[in-house]
């Protein structure tokens, strides 16, 4: 829900409307162009190494990565990083260097949490990666929402038959998806950890008269976006906070807040309309800041991180505070 400091796709793929990997990961193939050394993790191969598209049905793809050791008796949860609005799996291996560009680096999220546990991100469908590459996954009918991503995601862990239980660490839009997986999935979710996640607590703490100049900022990202590319992911607010208020509750587990500490009103001010009152972003920031408390206080023991040093990309900015969230909640869950 923060502006990106800087970095490709700063305006469009913001993760954005609340609010890579290898050259070798990145390339990807059909099903039946599994790339060489890529191939589905068995009982005979719990470290394989995966990226490639896989068939979820109804004549569609998604692209999925997975690395790090795990085999199918182990104990130790899988996790299954969800990446934000428009952002593709690669988002997960990039960290933003001294300009606030995102670089791949061998520090971020996915290759350490690889180091630990059995880590997977994926491509939705309508998302970008490094250097403007459209992702492969089929392209759906935009606006998307939580309930339709989390039967996705579920099938696509399915297909590529990714040992459960999961560790769902959710990004920016990511969030409600991780968090309707947990409540329709109780069984399959070993722990959850939250990345800046859009809350539908940032509703409650505007006026309707505010919260309609977010909606209308919602819309105008989402026409720059099509402008770029006609099947990008679209996201509605106004349809994801009433799933999130209805969804099955998650279940106790071990979870994480982690909440961006830093703001930049003028990029924020830049994707307002036009007629915006002069101090809405401050009046936003403000409701952000409640909505990741009362976002916090939805789990109870959850632990709450507030002093990220990072504005909404924390998986970028400050990439090892994710990682220990991740290795916490992991351990906690039984590895």
């Amino acid at each position: 829900m923060r502006a990106n400091p800087g970095g490709r796709l700063a305006a469009l793929r913001f993760a954005a409307a609340v609010l890579g990997v290898t050259a070798s990961l990145i390339a990807c193939g059909s099903q039946e162009e599994n790339p060489a050394g890529n191939t589905v993790p068995t009982a005979d191969t719990p470290q394989a190494d995966i990226a490639r598209t896989f068939d979820i049905g109804d004549g569609r793809q998604m692209y999925l990565e997975c690395r790090g050791a795990r085999s199918r008796d182990d104990e130790v949860p899988t996790v299954v990083l969800v990446p934000g609005a428009v952002a593709a799996a690669d988002t997960w291996s990039e960290v933003a260097d001294q300009s606030g560009d995102m670089v791949p680096s061998g520090s971020a999220v996915y290759p350490e949490v690889g180091a630990f546990t059995r880590v997977c991100s994926y491509d939705r469908p309508g998302t970008a990666r490094a250097g403007d590459e459209f992702t492969p996954s089929t392209p759906v009918s935009q606006p998307t929402d939580p309930e339709r991503d989390t039967a996705d995601l579920h099938a696509l862990l399915t297909a590529a038959e990714v040992p459960g239980p999961y560790v769902l660490v959710g990004w920016s839009y990511g969030g409600p998806i991780a968090r309707v997986y947990a409540g329709t999935h109780p069984d399959e979710t070993a722990g959850l950890v939250l990345v800046d996640g859009m809350s539908e607590f940032l509703e409650n703490e505007l006026t309707p008269a505010e919260f309609s100049v977010f909606l209308r900022m919602n819309e105008l990202d989402n026409e720059r976006r099509t402008a770029q590319w006609a099947d990008v992911e679209q996201l509605d607010p106004a349809a994801i906070f009433p799933q999130l208020r209805a969804a099955p509750p998650v279940p106790d587990v071990p979870v994480v807040v982690l909440s961006g500490d830093t703001f930049d009103p003028d990029a924020f001010r830049a994707r307002l309309p036009a007629d915006a009152p002069a101090d809405y972003p401050e009046v936003f920031w403000r409701a952000q800041l409640a909505s990741q408390d009362s976002l916090a206080l939805l789990f109870p023991g959850a632990q709450h991180i507030t002093k990220t040093n990072s504005g909404h990309n924390i998986h970028n900015e400050s990439p090892q505070l994710v990682v220990d969230a991740i290795r916490e909640v992991v351990t906690a869950a039984g590895g």
